[in-house]
């Protein structure tokens, strides 16, 4: 599950990293990475669970994985790519808006805080779907391994 990886990635290297800058050049990264992002090789990540767990499921009815492969399936779906589409898209579509060029060094900080601060509500939700898609992962490979 590459979606794993790439949220364990996120949260180890790359907001670490966004911290070290200044907070308008924070959020001028942050904005790239967002403009980024969405490209086929990553929506391939993260809609190829969505299209393969069920998929799997259907496949493996009545065989011994079958409960830990849907287990996998409702903890992706809905701890990851849902938390993503209502959680972590409306929020990342408010930063976008942010006109930098406007702002003083002191009002990015308060933004960059909100946005991504240790306890932002950001944060909070990238924890729950990196942590959901890391379990779905575990699940699919003891569903392997049943």
């Amino acid at each position: 599950m590459l979606h794993a990886g790439l949220l364990y990635d996120f949260s180890v290297d790359v907001v670490p990293a966004l911290r070290k800058l200044k907070p308008k050049a924070h959020i001028e990264m942050f904005q790239a990475i967002d403009c980024t992002i969405v490209n086929p090789v990553f929506m391939l990540s993260f809609l190829g669970p969505v299209i393969l767990l069920p998929t799997g499921v259907f496949l493996t009815r009545g065989e011994p994985g079958f409960g830990l492969l849907l287990a996998a399936t409702i903890v992706q779906i809905v701890g990851s790519n849902a938390v993503t589409v209502a959680g972590h898209l409306p929020l990342n579509a408010e930063l976008m808006k942010v006109d930098t060029a406007q702002l003083s060094e002191a009002k990015a900080e308060k933004i960059r805080t909100k946005f991504q601060g240790p306890s932002s509500r950001w944060v909070w939700l990238h924890t729950v779907r990196t942590l959901s898609s890391t379990a779905a992962l575990a699940l699919v490979l003891a569903a392997l391994a049943a």
